[in-house]
């Protein structure tokens, strides 16, 4: 299968590229698409989308009409990974679900979100912190929590400012791969997404 990751932007990919070597099965290809921001849905789907707004939301449509029409349905997959942030995450996805119904061709698509921000899914696995950053100290945090992740994520590791692409390249070496079991991720949305791939990619029945 072909994966078409759509993501919000430079640290979401640099994680992917960094993880998902690890953790899919050979003989997948993948492409990461990578926008700028996350922007905000459309008020009218069926329209073109502003040429100023790069957002992931804001192509989202748009962008689920091209691939319907141009990706061979037995071979291509679309998976889209926003951040939650502040938005509900079963209104999100009920929302971008609903673009489907403005496609003449649906392509084969999965809609995952982090809660609240992808820095959760780093902070479900605390082995892969300590490795990748060896002077980070445990925090009080609830999993998959609205909390300012990233900043709680920036006082975890003890450094001063955002670098949010480096911390996506450093952590992705070491993000485990196991997403059941007693051995998995503790974030719960970084499990769906890892199933929702394996699902795309045919290598596990249920979504």
């Amino acid at each position: 299968m072909r994966l078409h990751i759509l993501v919000e932007g430079a640290s979401e990919q640099a994680l992917l590229e960094a993880w998902l070597p690890r953790f899919l099965p050979s003989g997948h290809t993948y492409k990461i698409i990578r926008h700028q921001g996350k922007g905000k849905l459309p008020k009218n789907p069926s329209e073109k989308p502003n040429p100023r707004h790069h957002g992931l939301l804001d192509q989202l449509p748009a962008k689920l009409r091209a691939f319907g029409k141009s990706f061979n349905p037995e071979t291509d997959r679309v998976l889209v990974l926003v951040d939650s942030d502040n938005d509900d995450c079963f209104d999100l996805k009920n929302r971008m679900t609903d673009l489907l119904n403005y496609c003449k061709e649906i392509p084969t698509v999965l809609f995952r979100i982090a809660i609240e921000e992808t820095e959760a899914f780093y902070l479900g696995d605390l082995n892969a912190v300590k490795k990748a950053f060896p002077k980070a100290k445990k925090k009080n945090y609830v999993q998959d929590s609205i909390c300012g992740t990233w900043e709680l994520f920036r006082d975890v590791i003890g450094e001063e400012s955002e670098n949010k692409v480096g911390w996506a390249k450093q952590i992705g070496l070491y993000l485990t791969t196991q997403w059941k079991g007693t051995q998995a991720n503790r974030s719960a949305s970084f499990r769906h997404f890892c199933k929702a791939i394996l699902y795309l990619a045919g290598e596990i029945s249920e979504k």
